[in-house]
This record gives C-alpha cells, structure tokens and sequence, in this order.
C-alpha cells in the first residue's frame, strides 16, 4: 500500500479525513467532535498523538469545530493558511505548533506529500490539496464555486478524487434556506452542484483513475441517487468506483 484515504465525515455539518502512507498519517480538517475524531482514529488503529499533522481547508466552522478540543494538550502541528489561522485565533482556537501553509507549496511527512492549492470559496483562505505517496496520488477540492483551470489541472492525473457534489440547484431555490443563503451556495464563490461537478469530473477521468468519493453533499439540498447519476454519466460508461462520503459515519477506505 502506497497511499490509504478513509473519509470521516462530509457534509454542510462536519468534515474530516485521514491519509496514511505507512507509519504515517494527518487528518485534513476537524469539523467533527474531538470524541468522534479520537474514536475514527483508533478504529483505524491510530492513536491521536501519533498524527504527523494536521491540515485546514479553511476556518468554516464545519471544518474546524473539533479543532480546539482535539489540539488540546497536544503537540500535534496544525497547518493552516495564515489567514486562516487569524480568523481562528481571533476566536480562541489554540495550537501549540502552528506550521503556515501557502498554495503550492508542498509539505513533506515521512513517505506523504501534500501540497495545497487555492479554491474560490467565501473564506479567508480555502485549500484543496494533492497528497501524494510513492507515486499515487489523491486529490481532495471541496468547498468551491467555481470548477476553476487550475483545479481542473489538479485533478487530472488523480488516482482518487474527492470532489464536491454539493447541491441540486431546484432542491435548494425551493428548499427551507433563505435567499440571501441560497445566492451564496450558487455564487462563484459557495459551492459546486451535481452538474457542475460532474461536468468537472468528466473531464478529469483517465484510464489510471480508481476511485471518486462524491463530498460534502448538503443535507436538504441534495440526495445522495441524484448525485450519483451526474457523476455516472461524467464517468461515460467507465467502470470506476463511486463512493458517496456520509455525514453521520465513514464510508469504505480506499487503498493506492
């Protein structure tokens, strides 16, 4: 094994995953309880303390609501955007090692390379990443409204991709949010729907493409049947396995 993801949590109320590659493993993102973190981790046999990192998307509270008890007395280095990091330490949020991060600038752990790039999304700072192991790659861009060239460049070549199918545009113009809320999600800067992902992925799949997690799927403003048809039919009949991350638990593992 090269390179293992195993999703915690995706969705508009919390979100975290975990790369590993041998002995060693980050969490990107926190936006679950330091309780349910702790417990995902020993069920993968991982201790917290033995986490080489971990990573931030951006400050959005779905992304870093766990952060503040899981650092806690820990050493484990936090990296973050410096922007980021300001919205959060204006809050409270402590962390005892605090490592910048900048877009495209690659961050070397052990065997796992990550290296962030910009996402058009309405925070201080928003990072997808590639993470890299012994030549396999996985690329994780959640939180963008806008399917821009350079994370259309960055997903090409991905042997696993974890993109955003966020909403379903009539689900959310007739659903419960208000409008102010429901211009952001469709903005350039809130969040990809089923047919802007799909159009995304389908021009992203290659013949060495082995994985498609289906992300950050909103609760009220998409079914999970919906967004597994954009993605088939961006697939073009190509067999590659589909997984829909879950809210609640964590969806099957992928191994590279």
């Amino acid at each position: 094994m090269s390179l293992r993801v195993r999703v915690i949590a995706s969705g508009s109320g919390g979100n975290a995953a975990l790369y590993s590659a041998g002995g060693t493993h980050v969490l990107l993102d926190c936006g679950v309880s330091a309780r349910r973190l702790t417990f995902a981790l020993r069920e993968e046999g991982i201790e917290p303390d033995e986490l080489s990192g971990v990573f931030i998307t951006h400050e959005h509270t779905d992304h870093v609501q766990g952060l503040r008890v899981f650092l806690k007395r820990r050493r484990v280095p936090l990296f973050i955007a410096p922007e980021s990091w300001a919205a959060l330490a204006r809050c409270g949020v402590e962390a005892r090692s605090v490592e910048p991060l900048r877009g495209g600038v690659r961050v070397q752990l052990g065997p796992l390379g990550l290296t962030p790039f910009p996402l058009p999304h309405d925070a201080a700072s928003c990072f997808g990443f590639v993470v890299e192991s012994a030549g396999v790659r996985a690329v994780q861009a959640t939180d963008l409204g806008t399917p821009t060239a350079l994370v259309r460049e960055r997903l090409r070549d991905a042997h696993c991709i974890l993109l955003e199918f966020n909403h379903d545009p009539d689900l959310l113009m007739r659903g419960s949010y208000p409008l102010d809320v429901k211009i952001r999600v469709r903005g350039r800067l809130g969040h990809l729907s089923n047919d802007q992902a799909g159009t995304l992925l389908a021009g992203c799949v290659h013949g060495d493409l082995q994985a498609v997690y289906l992300m950050h799927l909103s609760r009220e403003n998409n079914q999970p049947h919906m967004a597994l048809l954009s993605a088939r039919e961006a697939l073009g009949g190509r067999r590659v396995p589909l997984r829909v991350a879950q809210q609640d638990s964590p969806v099957e593992a992928w191994e590279g």
